[in-house]
């Protein structure tokens, strides 16, 4: 059939040429493949980091009373704070931590938002007022700065109240905590 096999010949060796060219330059060109991530240093964790965070701010803001603060004082998104207990409830290994954990649950709901820059606090009753006015010696030393504190009538700060009860009362059946009236029954 074909008497000279040399332009065949010469095809094919033009053909894998090209083929070893292009696989080369693909190597060459190729993206490099993904390095292994670095091993996990040990030390504390988010969790731990932020519940930390939270302790030491509400312990240094030191409330007094039914105050109410609003949330953009947080060192940490609210729902952070709030996943962060969670998770440490979960992992808490002695009745201390459980209870450390609903301190801070009681201690996360005092923030609420559209509070305002300043805390609120419910106007004292008339009996309050009248047991400040009868330890007047007391009260020199004992002098409440109401500067920093938004005062609300009873009503207004009722409202915030139990937004604050009710948010504390969901984190309580979520984690599935008695209060001590539950405990009673």
């Amino acid at each position: 059939m074909f008497e000279d096999f040399t332009p065949f010949i010469i095809a094919l060796v033009v053909t894998f040429s090209f083929m070893i060219c292009v696989a080369i330059w693909n190597s060459l060109n190729a993206p490099q493949p993904p390095e292994k991530a670095p091993p996990i240093e040990p030390g504390p964790s988010r969790t731990r980091e932020i519940l930390a965070r939270f302790s030491e701010f509400y312990m240094n803001l030191n409330p007094e009373g039914e105050m109410i603060f609003d949330i953009d004082l947080l060192p940490d998104p609210k729902q952070h704070i709030i996943h962060a207990l969670y998770v440490g409830f979960d992992e808490s290994e002695n009745d201390d931590e459980k209870s450390a954990i609903e301190r801070g649950l009681r201690a996360i709901v005092r923030f609420q938002e559209r509070v305002g820059e300043l805390p609120i606090k419910k106007e004292m009753s008339e009996i309050e007022k009248n047991l400040i006015i009868s330890n007047s010696e007391e009260n020199i030393t004992n002098t409440f700065d109401s500067s920093n504190v938004n005062i609300l009538s009873e009503e207004e700060f009722q409202r915030f109240s139990d937004l604050r009860d009710m948010e504390l009362e969901t984190h309580f059946q979520h984690l599935k905590i008695q209060t001590v009236e539950e405990q009673d029954l």
